[in-house]
């Protein structure tokens, strides 16, 4: 009992210390129950968002009951130098998947196709881990490479499975995802092309942007705030009128989940949870629009 009232007592604490971090956070989640409610849905917004909730409280319960020690995400360089690189680095990945998704690449020239596929060692992000590893200097343990509380991600996707089944079960995309690909095609586009990238760059510009900020909630916010854009580029591709309010509503209906896989790797300091919870994330609850 004592762990979960001081759980408790740790987020209304967050909230009084970061007030604009929390204001942008529970507009994102007011966003989410409001478009579940008009789209005659409403406990699909409602229990996604008690779901991020719940798994952002486990997380602090196990990390308060069982604490490890910990080096943390050191910033070794001069924070503005290092976010220059990540913002660039960034750009360049969204770059390839604008020209990926959006710019007609089934009809491009083949060598033109060749001449971007560079790019993509953006999106991985394969040249921003050689930095951080080669031109940094940083030791993989300081980028979080470490498996502590890596057993979190069992009770997160019980949560967040067992929501889905209860309120939501067609959004499970779990047997579409079998049907189409083999087990080792889905550790590799869950955990490998899409987890562990957008983990890594989530932690490196939650925690640079916090630090060039000094407000480690506002740096939180924004970094998921660009990891939600980051989305709009993969989606609706063979639109030629593109709806922004209905972009800017499924970005924000993203942010939650967003927030529940940052604060994962925030608390535990480790990217092996948050990869996890992310990698094997089927059960499609924050698609809430469908």
């Amino acid at each position: 009992m004592n762990i979960i009232t001081h759980t408790f007592r740790k987020h209304i604490g967050i909230i009084r210390n970061y007030p604009l971090a929390a204001i942008i956070t529970l507009f994102s989640f007011a966003v989410t129950i409001w478009y579940g409610i008009s789209i005659h849905k409403p406990l699909r917004g409602i229990g996604y968002i008690f779901a991020m909730w719940l798994a952002a409280f486990v997380t602090d319960a196990l990390t308060d009951a069982f604490p490890k020690t910990t080096i943390g995400f050191p910033i070794k360089k001069p924070v503005k130098n290092e976010l220059f690189t990540i913002l660039i680095c960034t750009a360049l990945g969204c770059l390839f998947l604008f020209i990926r998704f959006r710019c007609g690449w089934e009809h491009m020239n083949q060598w033109l196709r060749l001449a971007f596929i560079p790019l993509i060692l953006f999106t991985m992000p394969v040249v921003l881990a050689v930095i951080y590893l080669f031109r940094y200097q940083y030791k993989p343990k300081e980028l979080g490479a470490n498996i502590h509380y890596w057993y979190l991600a069992l009770p997160i996707h019980l949560i967040v499975g067992g929501t889905t089944l209860l309120i939501a079960p067609e959004l499970s995309h779990w047997k579409e995802a079998f049907a189409q690909m083999s087990i080792p095609g889905l550790l590799f586009t869950g955990l490998i092309s899409a987890a562990l990238p957008e983990e890594f760059i989530r932690m490196l510009l939650q925690t640079r942007l916090g630090k060039a900020c000094n407000n480690v909630g506002l740096g939180f916010v924004t970094a998921t705030f660009i990891w939600a854009a980051m989305h709009f580029f993969t989606e609706s591709k063979n639109e030629i009128t593109i709806d922004w309010g209905s972009h800017a509503i499924r970005t924000i209906t993203l942010l939650p989940v967003g927030f529940m896989w940052g604060y994962i790797t925030h608390r535990t300091k480790s990217l092996l949870p948050a990869v996890l919870v992310h990698g094997f994330n089927l059960w499609g609850l924050q698609n809430i629009m469908g």
